[in-house]
Parts: C-alpha cells; structure tokens; sequence
C-alpha cells in the first residue's frame, strides 16, 4: 500500500466537514425584532363558555380520547361558563356536570411571563390545571387540562387527563 493510498480515508471525511463549515457560514444575519411579547394574562379575561369536554384513560394501550360533552352541554340549559376579571377574581356559572373549578374566586398563573398552570384559589381549596396553549387576547378558544394521578410523592402516575375546551363570548 502506497502513501497515498492510506492518506485518502481521512482526507475525504476532513473535505466533506471543510465544506460543510463554509456553508454553513454563508447563512444571512436575522435582522428585525420579534415585537412585544404578548400579554397572556390580557388573554384570559373575559367570558368564556363551555365547548366540549373530553377524557383520556391513560391507563388504556389506545389511549382514545372519549368525548364526553354531553355530561355538560344539554338542550336548554345553558352551558358551563368562566369569568376571569382584570381583578384576579374569576367567577362560575353552572347548571349540570360535575364542579371541577369550585364556585369562584381569584385566579393566577404559576409564571405570569411563561404560564404552564391555571391556579383557582377559591375560599375552600386552591385549585391547578394545567394549559392546553397560551391564549393571546386575539384567541377565541381556550383548553384547561385536568390531571388525574393515583401514588403519592415520585411514584404519582397520571391517570386521566380531563380536557376542557372553552369559547370566548364577545363583549
């Protein structure tokens, strides 16, 4: 075997990274700015109605997701609705279906700049769900995510996931 020969396996894998490096330099300079970040707190107030309501078993091998909005959207009563005020108050109006947001009180968020959590804080409990999205004040629709877990400390499993599914009704 000639010198040439043993040199050419490293020489092709040292072009093929040089050249890789000069395109990847030729890219254009971002310019421009991204905006203001947008409000998410904005994006919540107002009232919101019910739209659907769905569960997923996360214990089933399909992990199908079952519609189950008729246990609160019926003819002729009227559907479940939220109120978040500029406030931090959030009030309930509901005729059927289970009371999964208590009966009212103030609202937050767990990281009002990146929120992942709803927190209800009613006079008996204080309540988490966690955000389906961000709602931007332009959104017409908003989900909150209902976990249900069994264990206790790090051997908690979630078990369900309850999806409420939200309208904006304009003002």
């Amino acid at each position: 075997m000639n010198a040439m020969n043993m040199n050419r396996p490293f020489f092709l894998p040292l072009l093929a990274m040089g050249i890789a490096l000069a395109i990847s330099g030729c890219k254009p300079e971002i310019e421009g700015e991204l905006g203001d970040p947008i409000d998410k707190r904005a994006g919540f107030l107002g009232t919101w109605e019910l739209a659907s309501f769905t569960q997923q078993d996360l214990n089933n091998p399909v992990k199908e997701t079952r519609d189950l909005s008729h246990l609160y959207l019926q003819d002729g009563i009227a559907p479940l609705r939220m109120n978040f005020n500029d406030d931090d108050t959030y009030s309930i109006a509901q005729e059927i279906g289970r009371e999964y947001f208590g009966d009212g009180g103030m609202w937050a968020f767990d990281d009002p700049a990146f929120p992942t959590f709803l927190i209800l804080m009613g006079e008996a409990d204080t309540l988490q769900y966690n955000l389906g999205t961000t709602v931007r004040p332009y959104d017409d629709q908003m989900a909150i995510e209902y976990r249900r877990s069994c264990g206790e400390g790090g051997a908690r499993i979630e078990t369900v996931i309850y999806t409420f599914t939200f309208n904006r009704i304009p003002q």
